[in-house]
């Protein structure tokens, strides 16, 4: 019976794959003069350990390649940053694209405007 017990207990388990729960993006809403946005993605998981692979597309066509965040057994959560520097006169409508590529695609967007006169 002890040894049932044992094999019960120490048998590998199938654990289920890192799952994303909810993707949402934030910044600071608008820039003047020769600042810095911040925009910043929260990505909640399962729990389960794993890699999210994703970039960051902006509205001026540059983009980050593949970046990859991981994730240890029983993290829930992790915040994707991008800094984006503007300078010079003028108004700009940006908007930041986080795009996840695995373990499933998700994209979330968030937009601001620098304006500098």
């Amino acid at each position: 019976m002890l040894t049932a017990v044992l094999i019960y207990l120490l048998w590998p388990r199938d654990t289920p794959d890192m799952r994303i729960t909810k993707v949402t993006a934030h910044t600071n809403a608008t820039l003047t003069c020769d600042q810095t946005a911040e925009v910043v993605a929260v990505v909640g998981t399962n729990g389960q350990p794993g890699t999210v692979t994703y970039r960051w597309n902006r509205s001026d066509g540059t983009s980050s390649g593949p970046l990859e965040e991981r994730f240890g057994k029983g993290q829930h959560e992790a915040r994707l940053r991008l800094l984006w520097t503007f300078h010079g006169r003028g108004t700009d409508d940006a908007k930041a694209q986080l795009l996840i590529t695995s373990p499933a695609p998700r994209t979330v967007s968030v937009s601001f405007t620098y304006t500098c006169r």
